[in-house]
């Protein structure tokens, strides 16, 4: 059967990967040796996958807070490093990877406390560019910047020239902090976010995403001939090789 022509399955790409399982085995002896990754039975925050999502503040970002009643309370607010902003009657409040809708409801809350019926809304009035990182097997990894909608994983990777020929597109790792220092990891199948199979995983990108497109095992033992073997080879031995592939 064709690579084409294969039957895909839906699968639920949403399922992180524990750091230590990343680890590619190169099965020089047989390539029957080499395995997909695993998966681990838990769910990604809604906020991945969801269709159209909202902008998610980080720092650096500016908005405005403003009162139709109570103008006097009106503030411009920038979202501190630490990804986080204080005004008059809330101190410490969490912006960064969240969403304007939520800090209305959540300062509303607060202001609740003072007003009657605080009528608040939260306008964003500049964002800073986000940023994502591609690397592994495309033609131009690197630091991509956008402002306005995030990218989402299709186009993260033509922004960055497209895979290569060696590249593995059923087993791209996505690399997400949210929140924590340590990052969480995920597989993506490209295949099906491309081929309507998954659509779905053609997700969003949120700030500071790393992918990492690795290698298929076929390029893992190219690659390991080229460093192990064939710099080591007499060139009179090597022509030899290519000279007579294929022949009985």
């Amino acid at each position: 059967m064709s690579y084409e022509g294969a039957q895909r399955q839906p699968r639920n790409w949403a399922q992180p990967i524990r750091v230590g399982h990343v680890i590619a085995v190169l099965g020089i002896a047989g390539l029957s040796s080499c395995q997909p990754l695993p998966d681990v039975a838990h769910a990604l925050p809604p906020p991945l996958i969801a269709p159209t999502p909202d902008y998610r503040l980080q720092a650096g970002d500016q908005f405005d807070l403003r009162f139709r009643e109570n103008p006097e309370l009106n503030d411009s607010v920038t979202v501190q490093p630490d990804g986080r902003f204080s005004i008059l009657l809330a101190q410490n409040i969490q912006a960064a990877g969240r969403t304007v809708p939520d800090i209305t409801r959540e300062l509303t809350q607060v202001y609740s406390k003072e007003l009657v019926k605080p009528q608040l809304s939260v306008i964003l009035r500049a964002t800073l560019p986000t940023r994502i990182y591609v690397g592994g097997e495309v033609n131009s990894p690197g630091e991509y910047l956008t402002i306005g909608p995030p990218l989402t994983l299709v186009q993260a990777i033509a922004r960055a020239g497209g895979l290569k020929n060696s590249a593995n597109p059923d087993q791209i790792i996505l690399a997400r902090r949210s929140g924590g220092k340590e990052p969480y990891l995920y597989s993506i199948s490209f295949n099906n976010a491309t081929t309507g199979v998954a659509p779905g995983e053609d997700i969003p990108m949120q700030p500071y995403d790393s992918l990492f497109i690795p290698r298929t095992p076929v390029a893992n033992v190219y690659l390991a001939y080229q460093q192990y073997f064939q710099q080591f080879l007499p060139t009179s031995f090597s022509y030899g090789l290519s000279s007579t592939a294929g022949l009985p």
